[in-house]
């Protein structure tokens, strides 16, 4: 907490940078921001005293800059741009999402020959059939702040489309995509899931009260039990729906939700063991469900693996 004399000095830049011969409001603006700490030289501090830190995006020796506000000396520091940090290199469970989506959750790296895939669902990835195999994925999705083409971390394939008929002679089984690291950097995307580690490569199928687990962009992390094994559900997108045969539900194990919005994609795995069970891609508001796809069908489809551990490693 700021004494008196910081929090005058303080107050003094904000009133100075803050006023129409300087201000911070043009992104055109050289000043960045300003703050109390100690004045530092080539990583040593030079005095114990504080200062007024200025932070510049570059030093113009035409720019000029009050030598004290209030009681205290500044000190210019020339930092660049500040920028949002990326989740680069990226570790599954965080934001992703088409372009022309708001964001779901990149579920886990997997792979077929020697290339690697991210996955996640059709909906997040491929835009509920409206993609095109070779748009880019963004990392954050755009509701997260990712843009073309400063955020693109993968390139969408071919994909299972979704029937959005809504008959359940025609049932949907995956909600799932995949999209290719290669063309960009395959170092890019980290195996290991955020709070839950790297999976394991080999999967089990869902069984009764099994404890599993998951992280994903909203809910981050948070752990269940399997409810049902083979649940025949109708599932709504925006305003069309669609039928789904032979899903996994998981309710939550305390009274926060197992998942909502913008987990959709996350990677559910046992609790204990970290072997994967399910690709979530649906939720119940009012009975706090969650609806996943059997891993294996997904993977299946695909014909990938999930890029993981052993089990006995």
């Amino acid at each position: 907490m700021l004494n008196a004399t910081q929090r005058a000095a303080k107050d003094a830049a904000a009133a100075y940078f803050g006023g129409p011969e300087a201000s911070t409001s043009d992104s055109s603006s050289n000043i960045l921001g300003w703050g109390i700490g100690t004045k530092v030289t080539d990583g040593t501090v030079l005095s114990a005293e504080n200062v007024v830190r200025i932070y510049v995006r570059e030093l113009l020796p035409d720019q000029v800059i009050p030598e004290q506000f209030s009681a205290l000396q500044t000190d210019v520091i020339e930092v660049g741009e500040i920028t949002a940090s990326q989740d680069w290199p990226t570790p599954c469970g965080v934001s992703v999402g088409h372009p022309n989506i708001t964001a779901g959750t990149l579920g886990c790296l997997v792979k077929k020959g020697e290339n690697h895939y991210i996955l996640s669902n059709n909906h997040v990835l491929a835009d509920s059939n409206a993609a095109e195999p070779g748009d880019r994925v963004l990392q954050p999705g755009p509701a997260d702040g990712g843009t073309s083409p400063d955020d693109e971390i993968a390139t969408l394939e071919p994909y299972q489309e979704i029937d959005f008929s809504g008959d359940r002679d025609n049932p949907n089984r995956i909600d799932a995509a995949i999209a290719l690291v290669g063309d960009c950097n395959q170092t890019i995307v980290l195996p290991k899931i955020m709070k839950i580690g790297i999976p394991r490569t080999a999967t089990i199928d869902a069984t009764f009260d099994q404890t599993v687990r998951k992280h994903g962009r909203t809910t981050k992390h948070t752990v269940g039990v399997v409810v049902d094994i083979s649940a025949d559900v109708r599932v709504k997108f925006g305003d069309r729906f669609a039928w789904f045969e032979d899903q996994i539900v998981v309710k939550s194990n305390d009274s926060n939700p197992f998942s909502r919005g913008g987990d959709s994609g996350s990677l559910i795995v046992d609790a204990g063991t970290c072997e994967p069970v399910g690709l979530l891609f649906a939720s119940s508001k009012r009975a706090a469900l969650t609806i996943a796809n059997p891993i294996d069908l997904v993977l299946h489809r695909y014909g990938v693996t999930i890029v993981g551990e052993e089990l006995n490693a």
